[in-house]
């Protein structure tokens, strides 16, 4: 995975909806949310497994298009209550958060996962992700 480039995405969605938010707070919350404590990128698959929506998932897993996914589904997914706890954690409100999201978490998933498989090669790349986002935005 390229992380520049995936940066550089996340930098094209800010300027679409993110106003003046922090790039590195939104990308730390939504790639957090797949970290180790949370089941990796497999945990996050079988959230949306658990939420009758396990088709779009894979999909950004595949080597295939990406499904989207809606605000709606998102909240099917994670909770208003989660939902709303990562976007405090980015330093925005919901409203500004849940378009992001929507944009953003296929694409990660998708970069994470470049042999279309949720596999110990995937789950590295995101603990390194994590950590080179942590170097850039000192967190």
């Amino acid at each position: 995975m390229d992380m520049s480039d995936l940066l550089k995405s996340a930098q094209g969605l800010m300027g679409q909806a993110g106003g003046g938010a922090d790039l590195g707070n939104i990308a730390q919350s939504v790639m957090g949310m797949m970290s180790k404590e949370s089941g990796g990128i497999g945990g996050l698959v079988e959230q949306f497994q658990g939420a009758g929506l396990g088709d779009i998932a894979k999909s950004w897993v595949s080597t295939g298009q990406n499904l989207p996914i809606s605000a709606d589904q998102l909240t099917k997914v994670f909770g208003e209550q989660k939902l709303g706890a990562m976007a405090n954690q980015a330093g925005v409100n919901l409203q500004q958060f849940l378009p992001l999201l929507v944009s953003a978490l296929p694409m990660i998933v998708d970069k994470l996962t470049p042999d279309g498989e949720v596999n110990d090669k995937s789950n590295n790349m995101l603990e390194q992700g994590l950590g080179l986002l942590g170097g850039l935005f000192g967190k």
